[in-house]
C-alpha cells in the first residue's frame, strides 16, 4: 500500500474525486483494494496510475522530443533533507569561489608577479654576460638590485 502511494492518491483525486486525507482508515483501506483490483487487472483508466514518475518522465521526454522549449517544471519535493541541499550549495558555492580566487592568481601572474619574475632572469643574464666581459663594476650593480632588500 505504502509503495503505490502516489498512484493511488493520484487515481483518488482524479479519478474518484475523494480527497485521501479526509478518509477515515477502514474507507482508505475500501479504495485501495478498489484501487489494487483495477491496477491488477490492468483496467486504469491512465498509465499515469501504474507508475506517476514513469508517467511524468515519458511527459517530458515527449514534450522535448517535439521541439518545445525546456522551460524549468517546479517539481514536487519528496525528499526533504534541507540539512544536505544546503551542505550541497554551500559545497558549490566553495568550488565557484575557489575557481575564481584560482582565476584571479592567474591573472594577477600575468601582469605582475610574472612580469617582475622575467626582468629579473633578464637581469640575471645581463649580470652574467658583464661578467664575461670583465666589467665587473657594471656586474656588482646588477647584483646589487637584484638582492632582497635588507631591513
Amino acid at each position: 500500500m505504502w509503495n503505490k502511494r502516489p498512484e493511488f492518491s493520484a487515481w483518488l483525486s482524479e479519478v474518484k474525486k475523494v480527497n485521501l486525507e479526509t478518509l477515515p482508515n477502514w474507507e482508505e483501506r475500501q479504495m485501495f483494494k478498489e484501487y489494487m483490483e483495477d491496477y491488477n487487472t490492468a483496467t486504469l483508466p491512465s498509465k499515469k496510475y501504474y507508475n506517476v514518475d514513469k508517467y511524468h518522465q515519458r511527459k517530458m521526454f515527449k514534450e522535448w522530443k517535439k521541439g518545445a522549449k525546456y522551460r524549468s517544471v517546479e517539481v514536487e519535493r519528496t525528499e526533504f533533507n534541507d540539512e544536505e541541499q544546503r551542505r550541497q550549495e554551500l559545497k558549490m558555492l566553495r568550488e565557484h569561489e575557489k575557481e575564481a580566487h584560482i582565476e584571479e592568481l592567474k591573472h594577477s601572474m600575468k601582469t605582475g608577479m610574472a612580469q617582475a619574475m622575467r626582468e629579473q632572469a633578464q637581469l640575471r643574464e645581463e649580470m652574467q654576460y658583464q661578467y664575461r666581459l670583465g666589467n665587473l663594476e657594471a656586474a656588482n650593480a646588477i647584483q646589487k638590485r637584484l638582492e632582497p632588500d635588507a631591513l
